[in-house]
């Protein structure tokens, strides 16, 4: 028997690790190969570009050692990965289509070195034109692996509905996850104590860029939770256990399937869907519900949950169904007369306190000041964000996809055009660096002691390692300018948001009794919602 604390130093290693032991298994929680953290430094960064925001509730269910599985809906393709590597510290496997990892280069780097599992989908037979045989035989390689990362404590994650996609509710989930776990067990005699996390995404502007994201972490279950399993499980016969497998696997997805739709938003009736986001775009900007307003997209996601459950109760029966449709027709009208009259929501809500104020003027504060670093931020990401641009339009205007299609090729194609641009501006500083500044510099630092700092010290690089020093600082360059470019769509977007409040306090001020009968029609539906929320 090992003792956890001790069998940190002195266990056994494997593989070239030093695992941390766990319950009698040794645990590679915190460790990962050295090419994994490159990618997981890109796919952060590409996150933290994509979203304005990004949170998490119940990141404390998800445990700090031992064998985890992550159970997830999937609604924005790769971004949903990225934004789960953002929030959760340690290094996580998960299963991905083949067709990623097939991509030349970086397929297999991802495949070999950054955790990822391939998984041969029977939706892209036709596009990988592989033999049914040979994709089942790929197929349990790596339910092989996946099962062997869940025995050595891995942070396993998988999506189960098989597919990402931006639908409103969850699909139907698939049985593979389940399988993998009950492998996993089996060679514990039911004892591994492997936990099942479900969690769940929630976009308040899904395919959009600069939106906001939170993630929210269910409880665990075991599936000793799920049914009674004796604990001479291995000594029963094949038929009892085949049985018990049966059980264990339908309960386990019924299980998640209930605790991810109490996670998520999820709207079977599609014609509740629109009545729901305009509730919650009209109610979260009320400052005497919600007052931060700026940027709190837990709040948001809350009030979201909160009317999506009660509208939907409300549709159950038909005097709730007719409050829907009245509140509906208010406003459509509401949004109606604000067009014809030219108005936004934004100007009629406007909220004139000194903490709405305060944030305004700091918003636009900061921008000028970070306006040096603002535009040659959006210069630098001109070419990937045009190429993002371009791919989401082709696949979802021309090529008639689904969106969620037009968001995975613009991650893509933003993701391969900066592998092209930061390394060649990079080299462009390069070659600036030793045609025109080194002169200018080795002028100015030769006036100067050779002891004195800085410019003694930069006098001495100039002139004993003139290339070094300049291929130091070009990849010096070439991280900043990747920094540069989440930092001036975060701040120019912040600056932007400020000098509309002031637009809106101004218009607010200029036209008062032009906006009264809207103010009336918007408290109107303020009210309707909350008669709904209060009854249902």
């Amino acid at each position: 028997m090992r003792i956890p604390v001790l069998g940190k130093l002195f266990g056994r290693k494997k593989e070239g690790y030093a695992y941390r032991v766990y319950r009698s298994i040794h645990s590679q929680r915190r460790r990962a190969g050295i090419f994994y953290f490159p990618f997981r430094w890109l796919f952060r960064t590409a996150a933290r570009i994509q979203h304005s925001e990004i949170s998490v509730i119940g990141l404390e269910n998800v445990p700090p050692d031992g064998s985890v599985l992550l159970v997830g809906n999937h609604p924005n393709s790769f971004l949903d990965y990225f934004n789960l590597l953002t929030v959760v510290r340690h290094p996580i496997a998960t299963a991905a289509k083949d067709t990623l990892t097939n991509v030349p280069v970086v397929g297999p780097l991802m495949r070999d070195h950054a955790l990822f599992i391939p998984i041969a989908r029977k939706q892209d037979q036709a596009l990988t034109r592989v033999s049914e045989e040979d994709r089942k035989e790929a197929n349990d390689k790596s339910m092989q692996m996946l099962v062997d990362h869940l025995v050595d404590g891995r942070l396993f994650n998988i999506y189960a509905e098989g597919r990402s996609t931006d639908s409103r509710k969850l699909n139907k989930i698939k049985l593979g996850f389940m399988f993998a776990v009950i492998q996993a067990e089996k060679q514990f005699n039911f004892r591994l104590n492997l936990k099942i996390v479900p969690y769940g995404y929630y976009y308040d502007r899904i395919n959009k860029f600069q939106s906001s994201v939170c993630l929210i972490f269910g409880k665990p279950f075991r599936v000793r939770d799920l049914v009674d399993i004796p604990d001479d499980y291995m000594s029963l016969s094949e038929s009892r256990r085949n049985d018990m497998e049966k059980r264990i696997m339908v309960e386990g997805k019924r299980r998640l399937e209930a605790s991810i739709n109490d996670l998520i938003i999820s709207i079977n009736d599609l014609s509740l869907i629109d009545i729901i986001d305009e509730a919650t775009a009209l109610l979260i900007l009320t400052p005497v519900k919600y007052m931060n307003s700026f940027g709190n997209i837990r709040e948001k996601y809350r009030l979201s949950k909160n009317l999506s459950d009660c509208f939907q109760r409300a549709a159950g029966n038909e005097d709730g169904r007719k409050r829907l449709e009245t509140l509906k027709d208010t406003i459509r009208a509401y949004r109606k007369k604000l067009k014809q009259a030219g108005l936004r929501d934004a100007v009629i809500r406007r909220e004139r306190s000194k903490t709405a104020m305060g944030f305004g003027i700091l918003s636009v504060i900061q921008g000028l000041i970070l306006m040096p670093l603002i535009i040659p931020g959006y210069i630098t990401s001109f070419l990937p964000r045009r190429v993002a641009g371009w791919m989401r339009k082709y696949i979802i205007d021309i090529k008639k996809k689904p969106r969620v299609d037009g968001d995975e090729q613009a991650v893509l194609g933003a993701f391969f055009t900066s592998l092209l641009n930061y390394p060649a501006l990079s080299a462009a500083a390069y070659w600036a660096l030793q045609k025109y500044a080194w002169p200018w510099l080795s002028a100015w630092a030769a006036q100067w002691p050779e002891q004195s700092f800085p410019a003694g010290t930069i006098s001495y690089l100039l002139g004993n390692f003139p290339s070094l020093t300049a291929a130091i600082i070009a990849v010096f360059t070439f991280f900043f300018l990747i920094w540069l470019w989440g930092f001036s769509v975060r701040r120019g977007r912040r600056f932007r948001t400020g000098l509309r409040w002031f637009g809106d306090m101004f218009a607010s001020v200029f036209l008062a009794k032009k906006l009264e009968p809207f103010r009336e029609m918007r408290y109107q539906i303020i009210d309707e919602i909350d008669g709904i929320m209060e009854d249902y």
